[in-house]
């Protein structure tokens, strides 16, 4: 269904600035058609492995081509004790009926005994490009069955009602064998939930995308497109033997999802040393005028940059 033609990576971290040590992670790309640009937003983090939001602009018609580069992240770490005082990943964008655009995002803290707790956070974006939280406390908040990790949003909004799916945890394991031995993981999967304004959410409980084979135990950064009438789902695969991959599923009604990940379209490089040859993950697919792009992180869940893809017509 999917051929994506690989355009090499664009960006990777200056580590000539302080808060460019590693990463550019969960590209984030929102088409701005008056502009005829692609901003894409993305997270890099500092020695201490903050990640702090940011963003590039890039030709529409070729994104290898970076416009502008923001000089500085346009939203910082939170509070000493908030849920994003550790860092914070872009996840999506979206626009509200009255024009205000809102950048949803994870927000990263760390714990004793598990590694970190991810919870989703929104921010206005104003004007200027900059942000500001719209509220200190998550737009996801722990619950009872969701105790470890409510983030990584995608969100569509159709006929008055905000459709979202997440990546949701119920508990963490300590593997035993495989590439993971040794260290606590946790079990994730994709949910979906409802809203009519965007900050309150019904969630449905069934799980979206559900595993396959024993080998699977998490499903991150969901991203959702309606395409010719059906909701398309690109997402990352995370196996006990193998790293991410990313996978792909279809569904008539947001609701009922059909996995088919050999369809995906994309894997890892074959050559031997490529920024992306160990893995894939992390994938955002944006249409301009005429033409699909796949923005994703490769090797070390983008610890050195991200790239994109060109869909084959």
């Amino acid at each position: 269904m999917f051929k994506w033609i690989k355009q090499g990576r664009i960006w990777q971290p200056n580590t000539q600035l302080d808060w460019q040590q590693y990463y550019g992670i969960l590209p984030t790309p929102e088409y701005l058609p008056e502009k005829q640009l692609i901003r894409v937003y993305f997270a890099t983090a500092c020695k201490e492995k903050y990640g702090r939001i940011s963003y590039i602009d890039v030709d529409a018609d070729n994104p290898s081509r970076i416009v502008f580069e923001s000089p500085a992240p346009i939203l910082d770490i939170g509070n000493i004790g908030h849920f994003d005082d550790c860092g914070l990943n872009p996840s999506c964008i979206i626009h509200s009926p009255n024009g205000q655009k809102y950048l949803y995002y994870i927000g990263y803290q760390r714990s004793q005994r598990a590694p970190y707790l991810l919870l989703a956070g929104a921010a206005i974006i104003n004007a200027d490009g900059t942000c500001r939280r719209l509220q200190t406390t998550p737009i996801l908040e722990r619950t009872t069955e969701e105790p470890c990790i409510r983030s990584a949003t995608t969100i569509l909004h159709e006929d008055g009602i905000y459709k979202m799916w997440y990546v949701a945890a119920q508990e963490w394991e300590l593997m035993q064998d495989g590439i993971f031995a040794g260290k606590l993981m946790p079990n994730y999967t994709i949910r979906y939930a409802t809203s009519t304004n965007a900050l309150d959410w019904q969630v449905q409980k069934a799980n979206a995308i559900n595993y396959e084979n024993p080998d699977e135990f998490g499903f991150g950064r969901p991203w959702v497109l309606k395409i010719n009438g059906s909701y398309c789902m690109w997402y990352a695969v995370r196996k006990r033997n193998t790293p991410y991959s990313i996978g792909f599923a279809t569904s008539t009604d947001g609701l009922t999802w059909q996995r088919d990940d050999k369809n995906a379209g994309i894997a890892a490089s074959t050559q031997i040393g490529d920024w992306d040859s160990e893995m894939i993950c992390y994938p955002a697919v944006v249409q301009t005028a005429n033409k699909t792009y796949m923005f994703y992180n490769g090797n070390n869940n983008g610890i050195n940059g991200f790239g994109y893809a060109l869909l084959e017509k």
